[in-house]
């Protein structure tokens, strides 16, 4: 009973934060997509952080890591990690100038001021895709804790926890998801580390969970070594094209405030993700035969039920600061790119955001349906940033490379983009990762095409 409060009131809470943001949404795009541009470090910071964690970096991090140690566990963060450091170095300007210069809102539309709007739609079907999948396991991973905890059956609850995560995008958008994620990454954070600290005491200390599990789960490169370099690195090129980070950016105070907060969550998700891992195979010790998925709330619970109720708590808290930010960017990402500049130009900013709505409720009707046939959430996620990650070398090879324009822009992106895409729906065949699969075919268009074509692109300098 005290965890069903716990999380009743937790829930309570954030709705009621994403309501009082309404107000201040509900008629301009710019307060509802880029949070008015008054965004301060923090929660630039847990605006990150929430995109790195989310439903896959609690409950998938735990069940991977019950199944085969740290490495299939903690890398999806780290790349992450990796990526807020890489995206500051290499793009970080770019998208802050196209912002500051032309008024952009989505990164598709950033990416059409360089190469024209073929590129444009290539692109809105990337971020969409990607966001859309990266939907689908919240509501399925938040059901998981909820529906044993409540004695719901978890289809019916998946819905409920949609309508839940709807009512909060429309209601505040990007400036009242921004503010809820604050307390999200606290209460996140701090439940966490006091679970992983309590499960490992538990399990007899460190020196016995060691001895208990096999040797390389501790190991933190793994058997598969190129698997695992591709899950990092795909995370890390992904984030040069993360719809999250470039929000963040476009809507903090200054590009200084905006990058600090993005290293800051950076540093702030490679300490996190050995939280949940280390619960995960305290789990595996302790009560070997229970499954993957529930390793998280499991042994949070059998420690008992204040930790329970914690994990749960905090595992909603990642689910909540992401699912409803993730439909505002699929959202955003079609008015703005389809919706805007095809089907209606002269729309008014009040027929803008209720077509919002709507891209809105289609969104999390489909991710959801999708997320309820997962066999994995972290796996679903990696997947999703391999596909992303396409967009991020070919925006990297324009930075570096004068010759990409346009034409080769489209071709490597559609080419390289739909191979990845199509190897994640086919499980990775010959045991290949889709960002080798995606990269090769779009390296393999982008040189010749941008040798061959003489056509120019714009001059931001």
């Amino acid at each position: 009973m005290l965890q069903i409060v716990m999380v009743v009131a937790y829930l309570a809470i954030t709705t009621a934060m994403s309501l009082y943001f309404k107000r201040k949404a509900r008629n301009d795009t710019t307060a509802f997509y880029k949070a008015n541009g008054n965004m301060p470090m923090i929660v630039v910071t847990t605006l990150l952080f929430a995109e790195t964690i989310a439903g896959s970096g609690t409950v998938g991090n735990a069940a991977n890591a019950f199944n085969g140690g740290l490495s299939r566990a903690i890398w999806a963060n780290w790349g992450m990690a990796l990526g807020c450091i890489l995206f500051v170095l290499a793009v970080s300007r770019f998208y802050r100038t196209v912002s500051e210069k032309y008024g952009v809102m989505t990164i598709p539309e950033a990416y059409s001021i360089l190469f024209g709007n073929r590129v444009r739609v290539v692109m809105m079907c990337i971020v969409a895709l990607v966001n859309l999948i990266l939907f689908s396991t919240q509501a399925s991973a938040a059901a998981s804790i909820l529906g044993p905890m409540l004695d719901v059956d978890p289809d019916v609850l998946t819905w409920v926890i949609t309508a839940v995560f709807v009512v909060m995008a429309v209601s505040g958008g990007l400036l009242g998801a921004s503010w809820t994620g604050v307390l999200h990454a606290i209460i996140l954070f701090a439940g966490a580390a006091i679970v992983a600290v309590a499960a490992v005491r538990s399990a007899g200390g460190m020196g016995a969970v060691r001895a208990a599990v096999p040797e390389d789960f501790f190991n933190i490169i793994g058997e598969r070594p190129m698997l695992t370099l591709a899950s990092a690195l795909g995370m890390a090129l992904s984030f040069l094209t993360s719809p999250n980070a470039t929000n963040a950016l476009f809507a903090a105070r200054s590009e200084k405030t905006a990058n600090r907060g993005i290293l800051l969550a950076g540093l702030l998700a490679m300490m996190f993700a050995l939280l949940p891992a280390i619960i995960g195979i305290c789990a595996r010790v302790t009560m070997p035969e229970i499954k993957a998925e529930s390793a998280l709330f499991l042994m949070a619970n059998s420690i008992g039920e204040v930790y329970g109720g914690l994990i749960a708590v905090a595992i909603i808290a990642a689910i909540c600061s992401t699912a409803p930010t993730l439909l505002v960017i699929v959202s955003g990402t079609i008015t703005k790119d389809l919706y805007l500049p095809l089907l209606a130009p002269n729309a008014t900013e009040k027929q803008q955001l209720r077509f919002s709505t709507a891209v809105i409720v289609v969104a999390a009707v489909v991710g959801t349906v999708i997320g309820m046939h997962a066999e994995s959430i972290l796996d679903n996620m990696l997947g999703a940033f391999q596909i992303r990650s396409i967009a991020g070398i070919v925006l990297l090879a324009a930075l570096l490379w004068r010759r990409v324009n346009g034409v080769s822009e489209f071709w490597s992106l559609l080419g390289g983009g739909v191979t990845a895409a199509v190897w994640f729906f086919l499980k990775s065949p010959l045991g290949i990762a889709p960002l080798w699969a995606g990269a090769l075919v779009c390296i393999a268009i982008l040189i010749p095409v941008s040798l061959c074509s003489k056509t120019a692109r714009v001059n931001l300098d």
